[in-house]
């Protein structure tokens, strides 16, 4: 293989890798930003999924579609993430939680209501233990359907239906005021 033609594979799969992020890319960095709970944790840990992505863009079969591959790869990055020494020995950023507060520019009191409400589940979602999180925010933020929920995370759909369910109602617990042990 010449220059030219290495130079032109290379653009393809760059071209490729901008469709993903177009794509995809809100989604990752969501399903990242749900797990660690830091914007701009998030932020790096989104760049390092499209760059493994892109690394390991020639090994995808297409077992299943593109979308429940890199957010098997976000899940998987986000698991070590929180597994590190770093998380472990720092505090948590905990100032930009709740962006959907921003998302209405008229301050009526319809928004306002809307806005606390949606705040009290995401907060209800985010005190959820990881296993029951993921599945809740892969499936209603995300809309994956349960199968493809369980293979982004590598688990039986079995589980994810399992999980939902106790996911649900610990937050049902959480919000009617109740405290998890």
């Amino acid at each position: 293989m010449d220059e030219f033609e290495m130079e032109a594979g290379s653009s393809d799969r760059l071209d490729q890798l901008n469709t993903w992020v177009t794509e995809y890319g809100s989604d990752v960095l969501n399903l990242a930003y749900s797990y660690v709970k830091n914007y701009h944790v998030a932020q790096d840990i989104t760049q390092d999924v499209f760059l493994r992505a892109f690394t390991k863009m020639q090994t995808f079969r297409g077992d299943s579609g593109v979308k429940t591959w890199l957010l098997s790869i976000t899940a998987n990055r986000c698991k070590d993430y929180l597994r590190s020494w770093v998380v472990r020995h720092e505090t948590n950023d905990l100032t930009l939680q709740t962006e959907a507060a921003h998302q209405f520019g008229d301050d009526t009191e319809q928004a306002a209501i809307v806005r606390l409400e949606r705040d009290s589940l995401w907060r209800a979602v985010n005190r959820l233990p990881v296993k029951y999180r993921e599945v809740i925010v892969l499936f209603y933020q995300r809309e994956m359907s349960s199968a493809e929920v369980a293979q982004t995370l590598d688990i039986s759909e079995a589980t994810v239906r399992t999980r939902l369910h106790r996911g649900r109602a610990l937050m049902r617990e959480l919000m009617e005021g109740g405290e998890r042990s």
